[in-house]
């Protein structure tokens, strides 16, 4: 059985922590960049190269050069995602990820960073399960 089979804490604490800092992805499928652009309302359905870079075969966000992605917002105090009601996966399912939740020390040492871990709502081992396995739109 795995190590948090009783569950975690997690409330999202609008810190930006996990939005920022060293450079990084933010992978996003085509239908992720569709979504994103129409929430935008670009009418071409795509993201320019100050939104969007190619990284091999693959996409990614873009990040400023102070490291926050391109949709972090930072403004009167708060910190908030531009995109939040389309933000891709790789976001929705922070931070229940397989590299947090290999063992309790991965989970505490992200946690040194994001304010929300191990505070507010228990998420049960099921809806854990069910985020980490979560799989972004293709199409």
């Amino acid at each position: 059985m795995k190590w948090y089979k009783a569950g975690l804490a997690f409330e999202c604490q609008q810190s930006g922590n996990c939005c920022s800092g060293e450079p990084g992805f933010v992978w996003v499928t085509k239908a992720e960049i569709k979504a994103i652009a129409k929430f935008l309302g670009r009418s071409d359905e795509w993201l320019d190269k100050e939104h969007l870079r190619r990284v091999g075969f693959r996409f990614s966000l873009t990040e400023r050069a102070d490291g926050d992605c391109i949709f972090l917002d930072r403004s009167e105090g708060l910190t908030k995602c531009k995109i939040n009601p389309v933000k891709p996966n790789q976001c929705r399912t922070w931070p229940f990820w397989d590299s947090n939740l290999s063992s309790p020390d991965a989970w505490n040492e992200v946690g040194q960073k994001c304010p929300g871990m191990n505070r507010g709502q228990l998420h049960s081992f099921e809806q854990i399960e069910a985020l980490r396995k979560q799989k972004a739109p293709n199409k």
